[in-house]
């Protein structure tokens, strides 16, 4: 059991208390407004199961990721063929770009994608659902966004 003080040294420990060595693997950071939004966005499990995979080995903000579709589809269980589609659906709907290939500074051929799209739907639910929040508590949006992450 974890008492007070160990809980109070930071987010990371937080999540260490719930998840164990689990997190040891590494970790996902995904706004919860994807899942909350997911229905409304017209994502179907497939498609956030590829997007959590893209998230996955997206780091850092200005360096878009580029996982294999065949590396996706040996962690679902499904064709690469399969993936490919979701991808190509996933860009038809305005959600990701895939950018062409390009090799990377190891000299390996890669295709880096885009999650421009993705973003910007993902920050027009976060608004909605911020001002809607607002209004029932009778704030503006900006001073109810603190809770945003824990509702």
């Amino acid at each position: 059991m974890t008492n007070e003080a160990e809980l109070a040294t930071g987010p990371s420990s937080l999540a260490e208390a719930k998840w164990g060595d689990g997190l040891r693997m590494g970790y996902l950071i995904v706004p919860g407004v994807l899942l909350r939004a997911q229905a409304k966005l017209g994502l179907d499990a497939t498609d956030l199961a590829v997007l959590l995979n893209i998230i996955l080995h997206w780091w850092t903000p200005d360096d878009w990721p580029y996982p294999q579709p065949s590396m996706i589809a040996r962690r679902m269980g499904v064709s690469t063929r399969t993936v490919e589609r979701r991808l190509e659906g996933l860009e038809e709907r305005g959600f990701l770009i895939r950018h062409p290939s390009e090799k990377s500074r190891d000299g390996f051929v890669i295709r880096r994608i885009e999650l421009t799209g993705l973003v910007q739907r993902l920050e027009a639910f976060a608004r909605a659902g911020l001002e809607m929040r607002a209004s029932f508590r009778g704030q503006r949006p900006e001073e109810g966004h603190g809770d945003a992450a824990r509702n």
